[in-house]
């Protein structure tokens, strides 16, 4: 008879051996299985408080730097869009060129169009300075809410409405506690739009939107 060899010997160290192997730790080269990234946070939009047409409401607009706030008092008083002509409300581009003899000086404004297909919508407001400081201008509205979608003025627009404002002779500040400015707003938007609000302030690097004034 032979000789008994190791084998019964040798398979439990073997399976000691492969038992240890599975129950040690991940090395360098092994993957983990990702661990589920946790949700990010979502800012909540800020609500913006709701106004109507012709109502007054109360407004303060503070300063990045150590200027006194001013506490205005703001009410939309008329809103229309489908002009599609504003006479003499357009800088001339003939007068702003300055190409022209001094006995022919053309005219400063002509008559502002939009382009084909496109009306303009005007707003004016009232803002009293109700509070105990100065100010130097008045807070801006912001974007114009339609039927289709919201629009920003663009700096054609701000010059018309700075143009309507001084054939009107409004008053361009400062504004000392207990006066009122008085604004014109002017958007270019497709001609059958619809204005259904106006937002307030416009938004900016230190101003966001508080307000939704509603214009039917």
């Amino acid at each position: 008879m032979g000789r008994r060899g190791p084998v019964r010997k040798v398979m439990p160290m073997v399976l000691v051996m492969v038992a240890a192997a599975c129950a040690a730790p991940a090395t360098r080269g092994t993957v983990a299985a990702p661990e589920k990234a946790a949700a990010e946070p979502v800012a909540a939009e800020p609500t913006l408080a709701p106004q109507r047409l012709g109502t007054p409401f109360r407004y303060r607009e503070t300063f990045s730097d150590d200027t006194a706030p001013v506490d205005w008092q703001v009410t939309v008083t008329a809103a229309r869009c489908g002009a599609t002509v504003l006479p003499m409300a357009a800088d001339n581009p003939a007068y702003v060129s300055g190409d022209w003899p001094l006995d022919k000086v053309p005219p400063t404004h002509i008559d502002a169009r939009p382009p084909a297909g496109w009306v303009f919508c005007r707003l004016d407001a009232t803002l009293e300075n109700v509070g105990r400081s100065p100010a130097s201008g008045v807070e801006e509205f912001g974007n114009l809410v339609t039927s289709r979608g919201e629009y920003t003025f663009t700096e054609a627009d701000k010059s018309i409405a700075e143009n309507l404002q001084e054939a009107e002779k409004l008053p361009g500040g400062p504004f000392n506690p207990g006066t009122t400015a008085r604004v014109i707003k002017i958007w270019t938007v497709p001609a059958g739009t619809t204005a259904e609000a106006v937002l307030f302030p416009q938004e900016s690097l230190w101003d966001q939107p508080a307000h939704r004034i509603a214009l039917s």
